[in-house]
């Protein structure tokens, strides 16, 4: 142990709150009125200030008590100490969001820049038209460390893929069911069965780069596998390489219903028991009672 911290594990950090009220006041009586102490409690901490500093502090004179020099020199750093100190513990000021000119920063997926972000904006530009938001591209691994320094505010993640672990806040959300995307001049039924998915070539899409999914795992479950003729990370070029082929993709619903508006594929039925996901939102409990986290957690949880 250090010796400034043996040095406070002998002293009562309480009278230093005493030695100050002594110096305004100059006077005892007045000094315990200030800390709510009676007359005799207020001398006693007088005694066991002169104890603890080996100085006399405060001395009767014909007019009044007068400061020795060890206690004028003590009783401006004890007072910025003590004003300091005060302002640290006081509450944090209520988050006003039309006012605030907060830099926020949320790590999405690409599902979450196409179906979430657009809207989220919206609410920023409406009620926290002063606040920023950058947007973190999130990849396999959790960014748990920069939650931990609070150079991110909030992950929305899928939990399928990234299940927030115990020592995080987290909670599920969003859920969305994947659906399959094909050429529009392809002639073909409005659904697809099993054995056509599989003897399909595909497009995958992934936006934290992972191999494994929640499609290959269902079909494995089936005892099956899909053939995967092209990998991306973009759901925008997945939709343009499907276009003019006989490709197939499989998208979550909100995307599909985007992306169907700017290529010409068409939305096919799954086969039947196709998965789905479901977002988890995903903070740090170090900052749970951050007024402005606590506002940016209802906008999310607003949104549609």
């Amino acid at each position: 142990m250090s010796d400034i911290h043996n040095a406070l594990r002998r002293m009562d950090l309480n009278l230093l709150v005493v030695f100050d009220a002594l110096m305004q006041e100059r006077s005892v009586s007045r000094a315990a009125e200030r800390c709510y102490l009676s007359q005799p409690a207020m001398s006693n901490a007088l005694r066991r200030l002169r104890n603890m500093l080996d100085d006399p502090l405060l001395v009767k004179t014909s007019t009044g008590m007068s400061p020795s020099p060890r206690a004028q020199a003590l009783e401006g750093p004890l007072r910025s100490m003590l004003n300091q100190l005060e302002h640290q513990l006081r509450p944090p000021s209520p988050f006003d969001p039309a006012t605030t000119d907060r830099h926020f920063r949320i790590a999405l997926t690409d599902y979450g820049e196409n179906v979430i972000l657009p809207k989220l904006s919206e609410q920023f530009w409406q009620y926290a038209p002063h606040a920023s938001l950058e947007i973190v591209k999130l990849s396999q691994q959790l960014p748990e460390m920069a939650l931990e320094k609070g150079e991110l505010d909030l992950v929305v993640g899928v939990e399928e893929y990234m299940p927030a672990p115990k020592r995080l806040n987290s909670r599920l959300w969003k859920k969305d069911q994947l659906v399959c995307l094909a050429c529009k001049s392809t002639k073909q039924k409005k659904s697809i069965s099993l054995k056509a998915f599989t003897q399909r070539r595909h497009v995958y899409p992934s936006p934290l780069g992972v191999k494994a999914n929640i499609v290959d795992e269902w079909l494995a479950e089936q005892g099956m596998a899909r053939d995967i003729a092209v990998s991306t990370y973009s759901y925008l070029v997945a939709a343009r390489l499907v276009t003019d082929t006989d490709y197939i993709l499989s998208v979550p619903g909100q995307i599909a219903s985007q992306l169907i508006e700017l290529f010409p594929l068409q939305i096919l039925q799954a086969p039947k028991g196709f998965p789905g996901f479901q977002l988890n939102l995903i903070w740090h409990p170090l900052y749970e009672n951050d007024p402005g986290l606590k506002w940016l957690l209802s906008q999310v949880l607003e949104l549609e």
